[in-house]
């Protein structure tokens, strides 16, 4: 595909600010947790509030849901805990490569339900090899989501993939309803550890081209 000289220029300097916010807001040697789709921010900030000893990094597309959770952050006065308006895929791309996470938190993400638009689903193999890269090992990722058949798939595809392992047994560490946690009649939830298989970079597949940025 041949992109438009104005739209390579943007995409360029997007992802040259992305490196320079995540190098100025992840400390280097510290624990990092991420939420993948954090909306207003209500989970990460109690997160980051009940165990300050780590560091927090929310990213999500819409503009105006970062900016009500960085109100939040700042009326707790929490230095640990950062929102950053971004795709998933490409924040990860533009962290520094010392960058690991110790948790991964995917919080009732968009199950895009029709079948022509599953492709557009964040958790795919391909993703989580790719993320396995960025975990260590004993890493965890949570899953949670009110969408059967988008669980069913996840935990289908996660027993194949020699980088995770779904552990029945681990604890969810915090219970804090989000906003779509309360629409959810029901909902389901995983947990996936990081195994000592290696990411190697050839078996490790690319993330997908970014989506365009949220225009709001």
């Amino acid at each position: 595909m041949v992109y438009k000289p104005e739209f390579v220029e943007h995409v360029t300097r997007r992802r040259a600010a992305l490196r320079a916010e995540a190098a100025a807001l992840i400390p280097a040697g510290k624990p990092v947790v991420l939420e993948i789709g954090c909306g207003h921010g209500h989970f990460l900030e109690t997160y980051a509030r009940q165990y300050p000893q780590r560091h927090y990094i929310g990213v999500d597309l819409r503009g105006e849901r970062i900016e009500k959770a960085r109100k939040k952050a700042r009326r707790a006065g929490l230095t640990n805990c950062h929102f950053v308006r971004a795709e998933a895929r490409e924040f990860l791309q533009s962290l520094p490569p010392e960058v690991t996470f110790a948790e991964i938190w995917v919080l009732f993400p968009d199950p895009w339900p029709k079948k022509r638009h599953h492709k557009h689903r964040l958790l795919q193999p391909a993703f989580l090899e790719y993320l396995a890269g960025r975990v260590g090992k004993g890493g965890r990722l949570y899953y949670r989501t009110d969408h059967r058949e988008y669980f069913a798939e996840v935990a289908a595809f996660l027993p194949t993939l020699s980088t995770w392992r779904i552990d029945p047994r681990a604890p969810w560490p915090l219970e804090h309803e989000t906003v779509f946690q309360a629409r959810a009649p029901s909902y389901q939830s995983l947990v996936a550890v990081r195994t000592s298989h290696p990411a190697k970079p050839a078996e490790t597949a690319d993330p997908l081209p970014p989506a365009p940025a949220d225009p709001t």
